[in-house]
């Protein structure tokens, strides 16, 4: 009976030790846990104190978020100083022309090819857009690359609605607004009506004025290529269009459609001959003299 009362105590004894290592050894743990705890905290109150001025990075923050005001600020400020170039162009005050490349109805494939050989001229153009599925890279890369997208409607469908009322055309300038401001960030404020502004008929007025409330104006074009008369207008012809058309001005806004090759065969060609004769290339604006 004794013997086993001794091994007893001895077993309580071992458990005791037991237990009083394994607190040891977790208060140790948890100590070290909380010094580390404390010098990490310490160290990251030094580099706030030290190296991050919370006003500096305010500033910071500022500066991007009015980033897109000051953008939009340099792009008037650009804009505006044209406008004035144009002014003493139509006063014979300056030597300087200006062509105004534009393309209508697109995007389409040769859109690409288009871009390609507008950037290899180092020249900025405006494509008067509709509304397209499954082109949003194409309208990416016209704004990215610096051309202007300008709006020529939604849907474009000239006997279908469009010229109905005021209000039809209105509702698809706005529905294409909407429709690349969220493909590509950018808002168009140039308008052309799909056949030119004299197809609105007895509707322009009126359409006008609701454009110049929605901060728009619009841009007929005083030169063509006459590609939109047909798709398998020959080069010849074009390049005849072009001349004809282009002849005896200092300031032009050439029409023309990124889906025709017998315009685009011609286009090099047309570049070279407009700086040969003096012109320079820019992209439309709605503070331009051309925009209505």
């Amino acid at each position: 009976m004794e013997s086993r009362n001794k091994r007893l105590f001895r077993l309580v004894i071992v458990c005791f030790i037991i237990v009083f290592i394994f607190l040891s050894v977790l208060i140790f743990l948890v100590y070290s846990n909380n010094k580390e705890l404390e010098d990490r905290i310490k160290t990251l109150s030094f580099k706030i104190d030290d190296k991050y001025d919370i006003e500096s990075i305010d500033k910071e923050i500022s500066i991007y978020e009015n980033l897109d005001k000051s953008i939009q600020d340099k792009y008037d400020e650009y804009y505006s100083n044209i406008a004035l170039l144009e002014d003493k162009i139509n006063r014979g005050k300056s030597s300087v022309k200006i062509a105004y490349l534009t393309f209508d109805d697109g995007p389409y494939d040769l859109t690409y090819s288009v871009l390609d050989l507008l950037k290899a001229n180092d020249i900025r153009a405006t494509f008067f857009v509709i509304g397209k599925d499954g082109v949003e890279d194409r309208y990416k890369r016209i704004v990215d690359e610096g051309h202007t997208l300008a709006n020529h409607t939604y849907y474009h469908n000239i006997g279908g609605g469009l010229y109905d009322s005021a209000d039809s055309f209105i509702y698809q300038v706005k529905k294409l607004e909407d429709y690349l401001y969220d493909i590509t960030g950018y808002r168009t404020s140039i308008v052309r009506f799909p056949g030119g502004s004299p197809t609105a008929g007895r509707y322009k007025d009126e359409i006008v004025n609701k454009l110049h409330e929605m901060g728009y104006n619009y841009v007929d074009w005083t030169s063509e290529t006459g590609d939109g008369s047909s798709k398998k207008l020959a080069e010849k012809d074009t390049w005849s269009w072009y001349v004809d058309t282009t002849r005896d001005k200092n300031i032009i806004v050439l029409l023309m459609h990124d889906y025709n090759y017998s315009t685009f065969n011609n286009l090099q060609r047309i570049i070279d001959d407009l700086k040969n004769r003096g012109f320079i290339f820019l992209p439309l604006h709605n503070k331009s003299c051309m925009a209505k």
